[in-house]
């Protein structure tokens, strides 16, 4: 399992962060190609090498021409957002929600009435979809991050002159392990701040760790004596398959209907819970009801536990600290004669893969075409077979798509 440290030696922005990204092998053309979905134009990336203090960064920037401000929350995420692939959108959505809801603390307004300005500018949302672009290309399924340094002073906002840290990232950054310094200029931005908030796991990485390659993003500004880089470190587990920090969170209730525990499981995976279901008991007075459980990050902990007392009829819920193991796995599509059909494949302790095939396409072909839903999984097995053994007939029958940014 691939992991991702964040060193922010000398500070974090979105562009150090994203530079450092770059620099540690995602490739610049693979961004280029995911922000061509965004609904926005007249922007070009640009990347250069640079030595900071004796070692060799990457500097980043975009071209925006003249000024995209003043977006809201609501339009970023239903608008700028909507055509990127989930596992992006997502990774973006978080860092934008952890934004706005920092910054709807800071200015005493609700989350949908808040306007962004620095942030709502278009080089600050290429930032962050950039940031979860790279880490989606790079596999990562884990994110840590090291102390965090904060400077000092004042600096001028579109609200007027705000101390330094700026109020939202002292808000982003609550929890965690911070460093300040007498260095009068802005270390780490609202932006980075919010890609740490949103994307890093609480606690120390898994102990064994094998580093595969390390990238560094600078800054734009040049500090005397003070390393203005920001580093990535992708490292491997050792130990196939850790999955840290997860949690089981339960309740108990024995006066809801078929009908509403439905929809409350619904609401557990739309708030991030990785796995839920329910389990029948008998409660006091030999009442017939359910238990709710749900497995979920560290990082989504207080989402679940929110939505699960809020969708269900509990007034209180179990949460404790569980380990858990995973295959490690791709996801893919495959083109066939009946159109894309999506697959998981799992590699098992013993190096031999499993291909798992999404029911829910094999329904939609055995629907419309009137075949068997067996003759259909028989297909595409076949096609999997094939590609694997590199002994497909014909590659335009057999294009596969991964989807996780992982080479199938």
């Amino acid at each position: 399992m691939r992991i991702l440290i964040i060193d922010p030696v000398g500070g974090i922005s979105g562009d150090m962060l994203l530079g450092s990204l770059i620099h540690l092998g995602c490739p610049k053309e693979h961004l280029e190609s995911v922000f061509r979905l965004l609904p926005v134009d007249g922007f070009s990336l640009k990347t250069s090498l640079r030595s900071v203090q004796g070692i060799t960064a990457l500097d980043l920037s975009f071209d925006c021409g003249h000024s995209h401000g003043h977006r809201t929350y609501a339009s970023i995420r239903d608008t700028i957002l909507s055509p990127l692939p989930d596992a992006v959108r997502d990774r973006a959505g978080r860092i934008f929600l952890a934004l706005a809801e920092a910054e709807a603390e800071v200015h005493g307004v609700s989350v949908e009435e808040v306007h962004f300005h620095e942030v709502g500018a278009l080089d600050s949302i290429l930032d962050i979809v950039g940031i979860a672009a790279a880490i989606d290309y790079l596999s990562v399924r884990s994110v840590y991050c090291r102390r965090v340094p904060l400077g000092t002073g004042t600096t001028r906002s579109m609200h007027g002159t705000i101390p330094l840290p700026a109020p939202a990232t002292v808000k982003l950054l609550e929890g965690m392990n911070v460093r300040f310094t007498d260095i009068e200029y802005e270390l780490t931005t609202p932006t980075g701040a919010a890609a740490i908030a949103a994307l890093a796991d609480p606690g120390s990485p898994p102990p064994d760790l094998t580093i595969k390659s390390v990238g560094y993003g600078c800054g734009d500004r040049e500090i005397p004596g003070w390393p203005n880089l920001c580093r990535c470190i992708l490292c491997e587990t050792k130990e196939q398959g850790y999955a840290p920090h997860m949690y089981l969170v339960e309740a108990d209730v024995d006066d809801m209907s078929p009908e509403e525990t439905e929809t409350a499981l619904a609401r557990l995976f739309d708030a991030g819970a990785l796995d839920a279901h329910l389990v029948p008991k008998i409660m006091k007075r030999g009442r017939p009801g359910f238990c709710f459980e749900s497995v979920c990050p560290a990082e989504r902990l207080e989402e679940v536990m929110a939505c699960l007392l809020t969708h269900t009829t509990s007034i209180g819920a179990r949460f404790h600290p569980i380990e858990r193991r995973v295959l490690e796995r791709t996801s893919y599509t495959i083109s066939t004669r009946w159109g894309e059909v999506r697959v998981k494949e799992s590699t098992l302790p013993d190096g031999s893969k499993r291909a798992k095939i999404e029911y829910r396409d094999l329904a939609r072909i055995s629907d419309r075409e009137g075949l068997p839903v067996a003759s259909v999984r028989e297909e595409v097995l076949r096609l999997i077979r094939e590609d694997s053994s590199g002994g497909s007939p014909n590659p335009g029958e057999m294009h596969r798509e991964d989807t996780t940014g992982r080479k199938p």
